[in-house]
C-alpha cells in the first residue's frame, strides 16, 4: 500500500441507533496515525441520525440516507462510491472495537491484494451462551495452525482491503440481499488474485443477543435466497456448504460411499430428527457434542430451504 494511507470506515445501518452510537463511541476514541473517515449508510430507516454526523465529526462522520431498504450489499456499496480512502474498513453496525482497531486494520493491509480478516468475538456479557461460543468458534477459528485462509471466512462485519482490490473484484453482489453476501464477495476477491490474512489484534464485539429463533430463520433466508446465487455463481461452494451430499442419487455413476453419504443425509435431515435435535439442544450441557449439534440444526433449515426452492423451479 502506499506509504501514506487513509482508511474509509463502512457501517451499513438499519434502525438500531442506539448501537450505531456506540460503535461511533469506539472509533471515536482509536489510537492511530492513520487518518480515516466514516461513512454510514442509513439503510431505507426513518430515523434521523443527523446528531450523530455532528456529534462524531471529530472522526469525518457522513451520513448517507437511502429512500427504501436496499440491504446490506447495496448499503455497503453506496457507502464505498461516497468514500475517499483508499483502504476500506468494513463493520457491522452492531459492533464495538478495541482502541488500536484501525490502526491493526490498516498495519496489516500492506499490499494492493491483501483482504485482512478482523476477530470477531462476543462481548462479556453473552460469553456464557452456547451460541455465542458456538460463532465465536467458526469460519477462520476452525482452521488449522497454518492452514491456508480460505475465501468463505471472509466475514464483512470486520474485514478490510484496498480499495483497488474491492472494484477489481467487482464489489458486493446487489442481488444478494439477504444474509451471505460476503462469502460471494469472499469468493471474488479470491479469483481476483486476494491474499487472505488473519489480524487478531483487529477485534470487534458483536452485541446481537445470541437467539436460536433468529439463527434459525437467518439459515432458512440463506438457504431460500443466497445458497440458490452462491451455488449458480460459484459452483465450486458447494461442497463446502455441503449441498453436494444434498443432490440426488446416482447409484450407478458415483462412488458407493458418496451414495450411502447422501442416503444418510436425507434421513437426518427429516422433521423427526430435527425435533429431536431442537429437544436436546435445550440442555446445552453436551460437551463436545453441542457445537456438532448446532451445525446440524444449521444445515437442516439451509438445505431444506434450498431443496424447497429447488422443488418450486422444478429442479
Amino acid at each position: 500500500m502506499s506509504t501514506v494511507s487513509k482508511a474509509s470506515i463502512i457501517i451499513p445501518t438499519h434502525k438500531r441507533p442506539d448501537l450505531l452510537h456506540n460503535l461511533l463511541e469506539s472509533l471515536s476514541k482509536q489510537k492511530t496515525a492513520h487518518r480515516f473517515e466514516v461513512i454510514v449508510i442509513n439503510d431505507g430507516s426513518d430515523a434521523d441520525l443527523g446528531m450523530l454526523e455532528v456529534e462524531f465529526s471529530d472522526i469525518s462522520t457522513g451520513i448517507i440516507y437511502l429512500d427504501q431498504n436496499r440491504g446490506r450489499a447495496f448499503a455497503r456499496n453506496e457507502g464505498v462510491r461516497h468514500s475517499s480512502g483508499n483502504i476500506l474498513i468494513f463493520v457491522d453496525d452492531d459492533m464495538t472495537v478495541v482502541g488500536d482497531f484501525v490502526e491493526r486494520h490498516v498495519s496489516a493491509c500492506t499490499g494492493p491484494t491483501d483482504v485482512v480478516i478482523g476477530n470477531v468475538l462476543s462481548p462479556p456479557e453473552y460469553k456464557s451462551h452456547p451460541l455465542a461460543r458456538y460463532v465465536e468458534r467458526q469460519g477462520i477459528h476452525k482452521l488449522k495452525s497454518r492452514q491456508k485462509i480460505p475465501p468463505r471466512c471472509v466475514r464483512t462485519g470486520n474485514v478490510s482491503l484496498s480499495r483497488e482490490l474491492f472494484d477489481k473484484a467487482g464489489q458486493f453482489d446487489e442481488s444478494i440481499w439477504k444474509y451471505g453476501e460476503d462469502i460471494d464477495l469472499g469468493m471474488k476477491l479470491c479469483h481476483a488474485g486476494a491474499n487472505f490474512v488473519f489480524a487478531a489484534g483487529a477485534v470487534s464485539y458483536h452485541h446481537h443477543p445470541p437467539d436460536l429463533d433468529d439463527m434459525i430463520t437467518k439459515m432458512k433466508e440463506y438457504g431460500r435466497y443466497t445458497v440458490p446465487l452462491l451455488v449458480a455463481h460459484h459452483p465450486e461452494l458447494k461442497k463446502a456448504i455441503k449441498l453436494h451430499f444434498a443432490e440426488p442419487l446416482r447409484l450407478a455413476r458415483e462412488n458407493p460411499v458418496m451414495s450411502l453419504q447422501k442416503m444418510g443425509l436425507r434421513i437426518i435431515l427429516t422433521p423427526p430428527f430435527y425435533r429431536v435435535a431442537l429437544f436436546v439442544y435445550r440442555f446445552k450441557r453436551l460437551g463436545r457434542l453441542l457445537f456438532p449439534l448446532i451445525d446440524y440444526i444449521r444445515a437442516y433449515n439451509y438445505i431444506r430451504a434450498y431443496w424447497q426452492v429447488q422443488k418450486e423451479a422444478g429442479g
